[in-house]
């Protein structure tokens, strides 16, 4: 989503040619081309898919709306299991109707609906919590406590956690949370807090242009047992109208200069 307008077949050499190791991929990005053409570009260059977004919004008013939900997640495991993906991450939706706690209990319903589909594939799943302003429209889970007390409850090998700066930088208890978190983290997205905040999905920066302190972020992420790839995952007009490949230099760049090392404890 960083390079939001290259289809999987221009996304793919651009990644390989500036030295990432994998793509997270939005799941319209190779919709065209399909789950199993995306696979084989993306093995063909030598790379690997940290993640595929999304599934979830578990919430619906109406029994069509679940149903139609319900295939639709379905739909998003088996194709991450042809991209043979880190993990599916799931945006867990809102309350229809301004209840928060109803929202809750359907969105814990229908994680534990989807983890069997998932288990059967070899798809983790990974919750992500989001930032509070995201809760009327995209989820109910507004924190990485509620994340982590959701994964821990429901207590599955295939579930844990997606943590992305933008949405969790911002809590007091972050700290706290990532180390009940340890262990269940399964995919790491970097974004930047840049001022002013012209729209709640597409005001992020760059890591490093913002307030984030990125490399505690990441050193925190790995303290807690993440050892996978960290994906940069900048939702921006300002990138999107500078075009794909500037905005994958910039994320390029901006990973290199993050410290990616767990300091040793001095005594």
């Amino acid at each position: 989503m960083t390079a939001r307008a290259a289809a999987v077949e221009d996304l793919v050499p651009l990644a390989a040619g500036l030295g990432f190791g994998g793509v997270g991929l939005w799941r319209d990005c190779y919709e065209r081309a399909g789950a199993a053409e995306a696979a084989r570009r993306v093995a063909d260059a030598g790379l690997r898919v940290t993640s595929v977004c999304r599934g979830g919004m578990f919430p619906q008013p109406t029994a069509t709306g679940r149903e139609a939900r319900r295939a639709d997640n379905l739909r998003a495991v088996e194709e991450a299991r042809v991209l043979g993906a880190d993990c599916l991450v799931l945006v867990c939706g809102p309350a229809c109707d301004g209840d928060l706690s109803a929202a809750r209990g359907a969105i814990r319903d229908g994680v534990e609906a989807l983890l069997p589909h998932a288990e059967a594939a070899g798809v983790p799943l990974a919750v992500e919590p989001m930032h509070p302003m995201m809760a009327a429209d995209r989820s109910a889970i507004t924190s990485l406590g509620e994340a982590v007390d959701l994964v821990r409850g429901i207590d599955h090998p295939m579930l844990g956690l997606a943590l992305d700066s933008y949405h969790v930088w911002w809590d007091a208890a972050l700290d706290e949370g990532l180390d009940r978190a340890s262990g269940t983290v399964l995919t790491v997205q970097l974004a930047d807090w840049v001022l002013p905040i012209h729209g709640q999905l597409s005001s992020r920066g760059m890591p490093g242009d913002g307030v984030i302190g990125m490399d505690r972020f990441v050193q925190r992420s790995r303290a807690a047992g993440f050892e996978g790839l960290v994906e940069v995952e900048v939702l921006s007009d300002a990138w999107w109208a500078a075009g794909p490949e500037a905005a994958a230099r910039a994320a390029a760049t901006a990973l290199g200069a993050i410290t990616d090392t767990v300091p040793v404890p001095q005594h």
